[in-house]
Formats: C-alpha cells, sequence, structure tokens
C-alpha cells in the first residue's frame, strides 16, 4: 500500500492566496468587461496605452507583463474593434507604436467606474475604508519589492 503524502496546507500559504486572488478578481473584472466586450487582458493593454503616446509590442508586452505571442493574439481583436490603431515610428520604417483610439478614453473611463464600483460592493465589502487602505498598502509594498512600480 502506496504511503498518503503529506502536502502542505496551503489555506495559509501567502503564495498560494496571492495567486487565487489573482485568479478570482480577473474573473470578477471579466464580468463587468463582458458588457463592453472586452476581455481584462485587452482592457489591461488598453489602459497602458492611455498612459502613453505610443507603445510598441515590445513594450506593451513589459508593461502588461505578457509574451509576445500573447500581444499578438490580443492586438488583432482591438485592431478591429477600432480601439487602437499603428503608428510608424519617426526614422525607422521598420518600426511603430501602437496608439489608443481617441474615442476609446471615454469607454476607458467608465470601464474603470464600473470596475471600482463593482469592486467596492462585491471585492471588498467586507473590509472596512482602514482595511482596504491598509491591503492596498501592503499591495503596492509588495510590486515595488518586485519592481513593478
Amino acid at each position: 500500500m502506496e504511503k498518503e503524502r503529506d502536502y502542505p496546507d496551503f489555506h495559509y500559504s501567502l503564495g498560494h492566496n496571492l495567486h487565487r486572488m489573482g485568479q478570482l478578481t480577473r474573473e470578477e473584472t471579466q464580468k463587468v468587461l463582458k458588457k463592453f466586450d472586452l476581455t481584462p487582458e485587452q482592457w489591461q493593454i488598453l489602459l497602458a496605452l492611455s498612459k502613453s503616446n505610443g507603445l510598441t509590442p515590445s513594450e506593451l508586452g513589459e508593461i502588461t507583463l505578457r509574451d509576445k505571442t500573447t500581444i499578438s493574439r490580443i492586438l488583432p481583436a482591438l485592431f478591429r474593434k477600432g480601439m487602437i490603431h499603428k503608428q510608424k515610428r519617426t526614422g525607422d520604417a521598420r518600426s511603430y507604436v501602437i496608439q489608443l483610439d481617441e474615442k476609446c478614453h471615454m469607454l476607458l473611463m467608465q470601464t474603470v467606474e464600473e470596475i471600482r464600483d463593482h469592486y467596492q460592493t462585491v471585492v471588498f465589502r467586507s473590509l472596512s475604508a482602514t482595511e482596504q487602505d491598509q491591503l492596498l498598502s501592503l499591495l503596492l509594498k509588495i510590486r515595488r519589492d518586485l519592481h513593478d512600480i
């Protein structure tokens, strides 16, 4: 008879819980974005573009923590939807940047507000304002330690 393995209880593992929170919050974000015909990954790219004057696909990958394959899969859908466009880079005919289409700014603001409201009423409903501030502070501290911000 094979001995039963004694795996640790992941219920109290910070790494496991952060990973699960990433999965769960992606699902919650998807619920809101569905009515805008966007995925969380597409939305993340639009947010990155909204904070720039244009980014190359490689820069988008770095900022959004996505590989080249994923970026090249996401961009065509955003082009088809008319949310982004290409702009040739000055001085390099082979290079281009992706820019957010002007009409997309209002849509992006609406998504940000709806996601914020959804998280406030669903995800953070059991946390006090002080606890929410503490959670945000701790998450930002971890992101800084990981050189994300």
